[in-house]
This record gives structure tokens, sequence and C-alpha cells, in this order.
């Protein structure tokens, strides 16, 4: 049976709080055991509570959350996990963030379920040390969930929907193809049967599903943004990207940023 993952809430937003509160009520193997909007009393709270895991905001009355984060950073014994939720999306901070042990930067506003299913990820691997953020020989280790957070938080900013199926296939695609930039070339034959067999589906659903949550995400996503992604393919002549070049643009430049990210902690 699955431990039961204690967590304390750190969020100006008393409403924010208590929607986290009130959702985790339903969810397995989670236990809220303090919440707060203040810095200072968050360190005093994860003192006294030892919780597994800390949902926080940047910003916070007091100490803001990195400072919060830099209490903990390469220090031996006891130290929670750290999951950052914020509307407040810069990439120097998700690095520095990253760079101070936050297991995922997870953007606002965001599905309620699909993050506690993020905590009990973070849960089992922070007992097991396995996947954890850490600085060897001047090198930072990126995890898989780190690469997870970061694709979900760029599919979000593009507008794909996380209610439909093509959201769930479209960011294992990607992540998969971070991890292994090879896979694009074989998409049919190799990418699709590999989300498909995650999912319980098939390669042709799967094919089917991003193909439609791209065409969501081209229909309601803001120009700019798509312009920053996908450059000359937003034009009126050349349409929408095929699910090949949307995996294959995101995944190059989230390559790159994780280049940089290295490069940011060495």
């Amino acid at each position: 049976m699955e431990r039961m993952n204690r967590i304390v809430i750190a969020d100006q937003n008393e409403e924010f709080r208590l929607l986290l509160s009130e959702a985790a009520t339903g969810e397995e193997n989670i236990e809220i055991v303090g919440t707060t909007g203040d810095g200072g009393e968050l360190l005093k709270l994860i003192r006294d509570k030892r919780p597994d895991i800390v949902l926080m905001d940047l910003i916070l009355k007091g100490r803001d959350g990195l400072s919060v984060l830099r209490e903990f950073a390469g220090k031996s014994g006891y130290s929670p996990a750290f999951i950052i939720l914020s509307a407040f999306m810069q990439e120097r901070v998700v690095a520095e963030s990253a760079a101070l042990g936050a297991y995922y930067f997870i953007i606002k506003p965001c599905d309620v379920h699909e993050l506690f299913c993020r905590v009990r990820e973070v849960g089992r691997s922070s007992r097991s040390e396995a996947g954890m953020v850490s600085l060897q020989g001047g090198k930072r280790s990126v995890t898989d969930m780190e690469i997870e957070s970061m694709v979900t938080e760029v599919i979000h900013e593009i507008g794909v929907p996380a209610h439909i199926k093509g959201y769930q296939y479209i960011r294992e695609a990607i992540v998969q193809t971070v991890k292994d930039m090879d896979l694009i070339n074989a998409v049919t034959k190799a990418l699709y049967p590999m989300v498909a067999k995650k999912y319980g589906t098939t390669p042709s659903r799967v094919e089917r599903a991003i193909r439609h949550a791209i065409e969501v995400a081209w229909d309601r996503g803001d120009l700019e943004v798509l312009q920053k992604y996908f450059g000359h393919t937003v034009s009126n002549i050349k349409g929408k990207p095929t699910n090949s070049e949307f995996v294959a643009l995101i995944s190059d430049k989230l390559r790159l940023q994780l280049r940089e990210l290295n490069e940011f902690v060495r």
C-alpha cells in the first residue's frame, strides 16, 4: 500500500489554499498538514510538521519562495520536496528554482487532479531518492519529472486544453522526443506505438487525438505564442504544423532550454 503524502500548502491566496485543501480530501494518499501565505511561517510549518512535500507559490508574504528554497538547497538532513505553483513564468526564475532543488514548476491555473498525481509521483521519487535533482561535479542531472513539467508548461502556454485525450498524448510524445530526438524520424513506427502502449490505446487513435489537439490549439491559441514556438508555420498559407513538426519544434526548443539550464548551474 502506498504511503500517505503529507503536504504543506503555501500561497498568498486564501481561496486557492482552501480549494487545494478541499480537493485533497477526495485524493488518495494525500494529507494536508498545514497551510500559510507567509514565507517565514512556512519555514516554521516545515520544521514543526516535517511534511513530505511543499506546494508553494514563489510570491509569499515576508520571505519569498526562492528564499525558502535556499534554506534547504545543498544541505544534508531532512528536506521536503518542493513543487512550485506560480502564475509568474520567467525562464531565469524557473532555472533558479530547479537549481535550488524544486521538483516541478507548474504554472497556474492548473488541473488540480493532475497536480495531485504529480504530488504522488514526487512522493515516490523523493522517498526512493530516484529522479532527484542533483548537482555533481558542477553538472546538473535533469530528471524525467522536470522534463515533464517543462513540457506541460509549454503546451499550456500554446493552448492545448487539458481535458482532451490528445493533451496527454502530445505531452508524452514530446517528453519522449526530448529524451531521444531520433524518435522524430520514426513517428509512425516507434513514437505513436510507444505512447499508445502507455495509455492502452492504438497508434492510429494517438495520431488522430494529437492532430485534433493541435487543431484546437491553433484555433484558440495566442498568435504571438504560436509564432514564438512555430515561426514560419504560423501563416494562412502553410496553416498549422503536422504532428511531427509540432512535436519536433517544441522538443528542439526544450532541448536548447535544458542545455542553457545546465550552463546556468555550472
